[in-house]
């Protein structure tokens, strides 16, 4: 193990086929889909088994992002992460290319998760509009629509008549927290913060079925247990153009969220900094990062960023503790 950590570690994603995926990651941001297979999300910065990113240039070129928050601890995570998670890396962020429908689904919160023993966290999550397609998605329950009420909707194959459909623009801010009744619509494309989990309870998939040729599982009565029925429904927002100082867009209980635009600055804080560009390019200290790259700033660094285009925007997603 180097004695050190650099001061940046740009990440190869791991890519996820799913039924309801696309090309677009692809052709929007050059990333290496398998040949004719229906990809759906790229796992920027995981450390999730099975969906790790791992380090694509420098000294740790090839280590999976789990090991590495293993082997480094607080030099990579930071010192109050670490007291929060102990050895689990606690974000994940995705890029998502819904070409189709994803099942009508809720998140479990940290406190079911414990309880059911599904692991240490449930999730939160928040969606940037990437592009909207001119679709729309599903964001929490028609008004009075109670447990009872959801279920009968479902028995009577009337799932959609039970959720609430919202449009959303380019650049579009949507904070789903756990419990919330949601899902992306064919022609949605979104960057994707997250707590470290991939706990997913299905209401509805259409009846498809799924790579495999079956149909897919539903998860009725964790789903029910799961929701909030009583939380009002969020609402998308406009993202504002962001100042100087960059623009939080989402503060969590978990995760904070900020939008930077194309001037120079200095990046870095106590805590890790997992940057995404969405647009433009950028030099980030000695690394090169095109629009849709990705990459982590380990703990009390201060690492240079200088646009490459006039154009650059990027987001940069921390833990909160």
């Amino acid at each position: 193990m180097p004695r050190s950590l650099p001061d940046i570690l740009p990440l190869k994603p791991h890519l996820r086929r799913t039924v309801w995926g696309g090309r677009r990651l692809g052709e929007r941001f050059g990333k290496d889909l398998p040949q004719d297979a229906p990809v759906g999300e790229s796992f920027e910065v995981s450390a999730l088994p099975g969906a790790e990113s791992v380090v694509r240039s420098g000294p740790l070129a090839g280590r999976g992002l789990a090991r590495l928050a293993e082997e480094f601890g607080q030099a990579l995570v930071g010192a109050s992460v670490r007291a929060r998670y102990g050895d689990q890396f606690p974000l994940l962020i995705k890029l998502v290319d819904a070409a189709d429908d994803l099942s009508i689904q809720v998140h479990p919160d940290d406190g079911y998760a414990r309880r059911e023993g599904l692991g240490a966290l449930g999730k939160t999550e928040a969606w940037y509009v990437l592009d909207s397609g001119g679709a729309r998605i599903v964001l929490g329950l028609q008004e009075g629509v109670d447990r009872p009420g959801l279920e009968r909707a479902l028995a009577a194959g009337r799932a959609e008549e039970a959720v609430r459909y919202r449009p959303v623009e380019d650049a579009d801010v949507v904070l789903l927290p756990a419990g919330t009744v949601h899902a992306l619509c064919g022609g949605v494309m979104v960057y994707e913060v997250q707590q470290a989990s991939d706990l997913t309870f299905r209401l509805h998939d259409y009846g498809r079925p799924g790579l495999d040729g079956r149909p897919r599982e539903l998860h009725l009565e964790r789903a029910m247990e799961a929701i909030d029925f009583e939380a009002p429904a969020p609402e998308p927002r406009p993202a504002p153009p962001p100042g100087p100082d960059g623009e939080v867009l989402v503060e969590a209980d978990a995760f904070r969220l900020t939008l930077f635009g194309g001037g120079p600055r200095l990046l870095g804080s106590e805590v890790f900094a997992a940057v995404t560009v969405v647009a433009g390019a950028a030099r980030l200290g000695d690394v090169s990062l095109a629009a849709g790259d990705s990459a982590l700033v380990p703990a009390n660094r201060q690492v240079a960023v200088r646009p490459q285009d006039p154009s650059l925007q990027y987001l940069v997603a921390e833990p909160v503790c």
